[in-house]
């Protein structure tokens, strides 16, 4: 078994259910006592969060590089980023510090390809759902994303920071969401990215009409099947 390094704490809501899930879907796979190999550092997102407030990337990724190379030493055979929004720099991560990077956008593009479909819709925090990091990603295979409208971002992004990150979870902004969501089906969206591994805190597969693509639980599945190759 392969050891999975994890930078969490962003946020430790959505972080505990990253650790929770791993060792779920080892267990399931290997039966018995087991349990997931994992070495992890949890920041404290309070800084993060500044950091992002005052467009701080440079900060930010240098910050990740070097958290990351103290799990590669520490024994990581590569490397999961427990938020979309940090992925915006993956690529620099993996590249800084010599661990392979787990990009969890890579990760959904490949399921929205098992399901056939070619046009998406995607929730996430500002920084995710402004950045081209989906839509470049998704169009080398002729997927088309959709974003809700600039205030339904703002409230979708003022929902994540804060409600769910402070574990608050509101069946007014379920509702809200929902109602985005249906709105971007309206549109033709085929399936909804939920591009925050905060926002399955919040909306499951049985809240709407079409496939959702709960993007911490598919970094899960690939890290392990990947920790067990």
């Amino acid at each position: 078994m392969k050891t999975i390094g994890i930078l969490g704490g962003m946020s430790w809501e959505s972080t505990t259910e990253y650790y929770k899930l791993i060792n779920i879907y080892t267990k399931t796979a290997l039966g018995g006592a087991h349990s997931a190999k994992i070495i992890m550092y949890s920041y404290d997102y309070h800084e993060l969060e500044f950091l992002l407030e005052n467009n701080k990337w440079k900060v930010i990724t240098e910050s990740l590089i070097n958290e990351a190379i103290k799990l590669r030493n520490a024994g990581a055979d590569f490397l999961m980023i427990g938020a979309n929004t940090m992925h915006l720099v993956a690529d620099e991560v993996e590249k800084g510090s010599g661990l392979e990077v787990l990009h969890i956008a890579k990760t959904t593009r490949s399921e929205i390809l098992l399901k056939g479909l070619n046009k998406i819709g995607l929730l996430g925090t500002k920084y995710t759902m402004e950045s081209p990091m989906y839509p470049s990603i998704l169009s080398e295979d002729q997927i088309e994303v959709i974003l809700p409208t600039d205030s339904e971002q703002h409230l979708i992004h003022d929902v994540i920071y804060k409600e769910l990150i402070l574990g608050k979870f509101k069946l007014s902004s379920k509702q809200k969401f929902i109602h985005i969501i249906k709105k971007m089906i309206a549109q033709g969206a085929q399936g909804i990215i939920l591009g925050c591994t905060e926002i399955p805190l919040l909306i499951s597969h049985d809240d709407v009409e079409v496939p959702i693509f709960n993007t911490m639980e598919l970094h899960v599945k690939h890290a392990v099947q990947k920790a067990l190759e």
